[in-house]
């Protein structure tokens, strides 16, 4: 559909999330990401936690044979996990970000208009992609909301 954010830099608050990390094939994303959000889920009620936040995806390359990615949520303090299931923080970052109305297939175009601001702008990608998914996916797609947010040095 449409980029609905000018492209920007900005600094990323330091950030506690609950994640499952693996490598995958590209087309098993869909399925692997439903599982792990909803084991992720599974595992806060279980121990009381709320979310703080909406899902995100990071990938960590994109290889899309042997696609390193994680799918998580963010919580508003550190919790440890169990199993598969990892607590971390993600520190205060730099990044470029931008905001995207449509199909989560579709934004390749802010992507793309991200990558080139950074190397218009004189910065270097960090190599993570993150994707936040800001509205939930009961609804068109056409309204779909996805924050795509790349850290740079």
């Amino acid at each position: 559909m449409a980029i609905i954010s000018k492209i920007s830099l900005l600094e990323q608050p330091e950030q506690h999330v609950l994640s499952i990390r693996t490598t995958i094939h590209f087309n098993d994303y869909p399925n692997t990401a439903k599982q792990a959000y909803k084991k992720i889920v599974e595992y806060a009620a279980l121990h009381g936690l709320l979310f703080s936040g909406g899902p995100f995806v990071c990938y960590h390359n994109t290889d899309l044979e042997n696609l390193d990615v994680e799918m998580g949520f963010p919580v508003a303090k550190l919790v440890s996990g169990e199993g598969d299931i990892v607590g971390y923080t993600i520190p205060v970052q730099k990044a470029v970000s931008g905001i995207f109305l449509g199909a989560y297939t579709d934004t390749d175009p802010l992507m793309m208009g991200i990558i080139q601001w950074i190397a218009e702008h004189g910065y270097e990608q960090q190599g993570r992609i993150f994707n936040y998914y800001l509205n939930d996916d009961d609804r068109p797609a056409s309204e779909l909301l996805t924050q795509i947010i790349v850290p740079i040095k």
